[in-house]
């Protein structure tokens, strides 16, 4: 895995709940000067970190803190000045990393060096995109890491380490899967969140998703057959599920209901899968924009999050010719549909 993040042109570290660096790419040493060890907020303090028009940052303000408390960092910009040195401005990314339980446990962090930078505003978006995108399996995969290593402690090897490996197994794939699309894709010709279908058991993907949340919810998944297969990236199809179950969570009060179904209205006809919840609902004058890039709802109030999954969930749907839609929504819930078409069900 790490001689895939060494391949890429920008620097990438995971820093723990001390703001150490646990893991990092040969990059970050060559743009931000750091490596695996660094105590990231030890360093900008030293480097004098601070706005590009010369403000320095609190130190309780850096985007390494601040990711720390649980606030993702979308594309600050930090300049760093050590003795001696010259000046490197860095555009930095962080999102903050979970366990099972919810809390924050680290950050992952990337950047590229600004000092010369002329990006367009699509190649700032794509970066932006992509660093979400990064955020659920490192968090899924380091959830399930932790949990082997309790479990390992405790009992020694057993079912329930084999299944969290596993898991931390199949997301680190779907990692590694992304940074070659991070490396790709900033080439404005190559497709973006490009699907490779393969005959998938839907059925066993969703109850795979499901069976990685539910702690703090009631969460029941339903499905009239205990398989259908379709030809679909199931990667992708994953990511989909993921974002849509865990945004019911986000939304949804501990203890409150949530309701995934799964159904093929007749055979060869559209595939549906719906996600209903029981949360704040979505604002009439939000749904037209729901669906737009880094759009937020207006009454989310302080709930993490970037915008960005449900526009990438849509846009990963639509290469497999599908769709995803807002059904309904009230004070009390929301139900999202994904769609499949039936041409891929084999």
């Amino acid at each position: 895995m790490l001689h895939v993040l060494d391949e890429l042109p920008v620097a990438m570290s995971i820093i723990d709940g001390k703001g150490r660096i646990v893991l990092c790419n040969s990059a970050t040493s060559m743009i931000g000067g750091a490596s695996t060890g660094t105590d990231l907020q030890r360093m900008m303090r030293g480097a004098n970190a601070h706005h590009p028009d010369g403000r320095p940052f609190a130190a309780d303000d850096v985007p390494t803190a601040r990711a720390l408390r649980g606030e993702v960092v979308r594309g600050e910009l930090v300049a760093l000045k050590r003795d001696g040195a010259t000046e490197r401005t860095l555009h930095l990314s962080a999102v903050p990393l979970r366990d099972t339980s919810g809390t924050i446990v680290g950050a992952v962090l990337v950047s590229i060096d600004a000092s010369e930078l002329r990006a367009t505003d699509d190649q700032l978006r794509l970066m932006a995109m992509l660093v979400h995108e990064l955020r659920t399996p490192l968090t899924t995969a380091w959830g399930h890491v932790q949990m082997a290593k309790r479990t390992l402690e405790r009992s020694g090897p057993t079912s329930v380490l084999a299944k969290s490996l596993q898991i931390a197994e199949i997301q680190l794939r779907r990692l590694g899967r992304l940074l070659q699309e991070m490396q790709t894709s900033i080439d404005a010709r190559a497709p973006l969140f490009d699907v490779t279908p393969e005959p998938t058991d839907l059925v066993a993907l969703v109850r795979g998703v499901t069976s990685r949340h539910g702690q703090r919810h009631v969460l029941e998944f339903r499905a009239p057959i205990e398989t259908l297969v379709a030809s679909v990236d199931a990667d992708r199809i994953d990511e989909i599920v993921e974002n849509l179950v865990a945004n019911a969570e986000l939304y949804t009060v501990p203890g409150g209901a949530i309701l995934v179904t799964l159904a093929q209205a007749k055979p060869a006809g559209d595939i549906e899968l719906q996600v209903k919840d029981s949360g704040i609902g979505v604002p009439d004058a939000d749904r037209s924009h729901l669906f737009e890039p880094s759009f937020r709802g207006s009454n989310v109030g302080e709930r993490g999050g970037t915008g960005l999954g449900l526009y990438i969930s849509r846009l990963i749907a639509q290469r497999h010719g599908g769709d995803l839609r807002l059904e309904s929504t009230s004070s009390t819930g929301a139900t999202f549909t994904l769609v499949l078409p039936g041409r891929g069900h084999i």
